[in-house]
């Protein structure tokens, strides 16, 4: 039965980096669908209902990129159908939650929203990498598959984060926000100038900060895995993207990281002095560098509380009045910047339930309640033929699930992705573990090579 186990078990999360498969193959087509996806990033569908597009080459590009994740999405339900349809395995958890919640979604994106063109692809942008983890989880080998596609989330955030630092002086104008307590002495915190560069909206501070957040949690994760090449790859992560972190000045992205870190340190047992050292070591720099005696500075921005929340309390008020006309289905997508003047609402919750009412809502908590149980299951029920997930993948959980109170995963953007093959491993992991545990009980001789329907 050890040897059954052993075949089982998923890809080491640094293993990805050098064994990533060859061209043509299958796991590799799963990761251009994915890279298609993070084609959109910072742009929309705003672009072509520009009255003088394509202005310019760069209008023109970023136009293009705007529907990138539905030229994915319609390859993979192609795919999914030629296969005869999606597996039990892609359906039972919290993505099968999240398709029934886009579903939701795209009725009033269609019947109420006042602006369909957006609403629609909003829903469409949010399904579409739901339908490639459900194609790779069909796969025959979907834990190789899915395996890299959790490094290739992981070196997008690093390379995200690397990107924008190196675009500050391309974009110009003033890439330090004038805030006072900053750990690096420095008059503020870096946050990318919302002045356009290429024809793109200037990414903000906390995106920043997101982006080191996951690549941190992720480096954690990874330092004692692998080649040694690797290892000393994300050693390097560690201390840059904290450092990163730290000057994007992102106040739940802090606090959020520091949390999931924590959980990290607790499920991983053998390496959790060495973790510990690092955090010392960040504690002392932190310490000499001031941010300690100026901690309130630093987290108010300004020395002084904003009970607003940077008005986020503002917005709730108003999404809640809003939700008031559609309770049971809500708006549909993209409704908080289509009925709030652009406004975002900054709680997952609530958008939910301004985009897909109380149906919706329930499908988007369950989806993380499953995912939770799941998580518990896997480390409280131990036993010889116990699964365990990857140490950064819990950690990965608990930051976007933290996340949903001043920020959201509830429609498209950088935190779905993230968070969609997160989710889409906890599903994988417990399934494989349920038959494994099924398997060793029943005392069969073999599992296989493939994932049986659970």
């Amino acid at each position: 039965m050890e040897s059954a186990t052993q075949d089982l078990r998923p890809l080491d999360m640094a293993a990805g980096i050098r064994s990533l498969p060859a061209p043509g193959s299958r796991a590799a087509l799963y990761m251009g669908l994915w890279l298609l996806v993070w084609a959109a990033y910072n742009t929309g569908p705003w672009i072509v209902l520009d009255p003088s597009f394509p202005k310019s080459t760069a209008q023109l590009i970023n136009g293009i990129r705007a529907f990138s994740p539905m030229l994915a999405g319609w390859l993979a339900l192609m795919l999914i159908l030629h296969r005869g349809g999606v597996s039990k395995l892609g359906l039972m958890g919290p993505l099968g939650l999240f398709s029934f919640y886009t579903i939701i979604g795209l009725v009033p994106s269609v019947f109420l929203s006042t602006n369909v063109f957006q609403a629609v692809y909003f829903a469409l942008a949010f399904g579409c990498p739901l339908l490639i983890l459900m194609l790779a989880l069909s796969d025959d080998q979907p834990e190789q598959s899915m395996s890299r596609l959790l490094t290739l989330s992981w070196l997008v955030a690093v390379v995200m984060m690397v990107g924008i630092v190196l675009a500050l002086p391309l974009i110009g104008g003033p890439s330090l926000l004038p805030t006072d307590g900053n750990v690096f002495h420095i008059k503020g915190g870096w946050s990318v100038d919302t002045v356009a560069f290429a024809d793109m909206p200037g990414p903000r501070g906390n995106g920043l900060a997101r982006y080191a957040a996951v690549a941190g949690l992720a480096a954690l994760g990874g330092i004692s895995q692998g080649r040694l090449a690797a290892r000393l790859f994300w050693v390097a992560m560690v201390p840059a993207s904290i450092y990163v972190l730290l000057a994007a000045q992102g106040r739940t992205e802090i606090l959020a990281f520091i949390i999931a870190a924590g959980v990290l340190l607790l499920v991983r047992h053998s390496s959790r002095y060495i973790l510990l050292t690092w955090g010392l070591a960040g504690a002392l720099l932190m310490a000499r560098a001031g941010l300690f005696a100026r901690f309130w500075e630093y987290g108010t921005r300004t020395g002084q509380f904003d009970p607003t929340l940077s008005g986020r309390t503002v917005t709730w008020q108003q999404g809640w009045e809003v939700i008031g006309s559609s309770p049971l289905v809500g708006l549909g997508f993209f409704a908080d910047r289509i009925f709030m003047q652009m406004g975002h609402i900054h709680n997952g919750l609530l958008h939910a339930l301004i985009q897909t009412g109380v149906l919706g809502s329930i499908a988007f908590v369950g989806a993380f309640v499953v995912a939770w149980a799941m998580v518990l299951r896997l480390y409280l029920v131990r036993g010889s033929t116990a699964f365990f997930l990857h140490p950064e993948v819990p950690a990965m959980l608990l930051f976007f699930t933290l996340m949903n109170v001043t920020e959201s995963s509830a429609q498209f953007s950088s935190n779905w992705l993230f968070l969609a093959p997160v989710l889409a491993w906890i599903q994988l992991t417990f399934w494989k573990s349920y038959r494994t545990e099924a398997a060793a009980k029943y005392d069969a001789p073999s599992l296989g090579a493939s994932i049986p329907a659970p």
